[in-house]
């Protein structure tokens, strides 16, 4: 019988430069919600503040209804920002690993070069990372160089 062999997707390639990315994006997205929050509590002040000068009694329904409403927008706003948090930190997650798995790769066969490694296979990226003609770039400077160095040893 035949075993299946799993290989374990591995999401960190260049954990230094993913997590700086994501904690970019982070910083930016709480930013957002933390002034969209503050300014929503600062509509409702004003709200409250008009039914002052407008000599409400405290009690008045008015006051009531602007208490129900920030209340219920501040609950819908924990739902919608949680929600949102977290997709954009996924998506911040999917995007450093496209961005860093071809500059990894590239680090590493360079990294090869360097250490004099001969007959090493060109490089290759995976389907749907970024930066596809960077692979094609780095070959085409290896074989360049390659050559020079031979025309120069003959």
């Amino acid at each position: 019988m035949q075993q299946k062999t799993y290989r374990r997707r591995q999401y960190l390639v260049n954990a230094k430069f993913q997590l700086r990315f994501i904690s970019y994006i982070a910083i930016a997205v709480l930013t957002g919600l933390t002034a969209i929050y503050f300014s929503n509590l600062f509509y409702y002040d004003i709200l409250i503040k008009e039914g002052t000068e407008l000599g409400l009694h405290p009690e008045h329904p008015y006051f009531e209804f602007i208490s129900d409403q920030r209340h219920l927008l501040n609950r819908f706003f924990l739902v919608v920002s949680t929600f949102t948090f977290i997709a954009l930190m996924v998506f911040g997650l999917f995007l450093s690993h496209r961005i860093a798995g071809p500059i990894y790769r590239i680090e590493m066969y360079m990294q090869q070069v360097a250490a004099g490694e001969e007959h090493l296979a060109p490089v290759k990226l995976r389907d749907g990372d970024f930066f596809p003609e960077i692979a094609d770039i780095v070959n085409n400077a290896i074989e360049h160089t390659k050559s020079v160095n031979n025309k120069d040893a003959s």
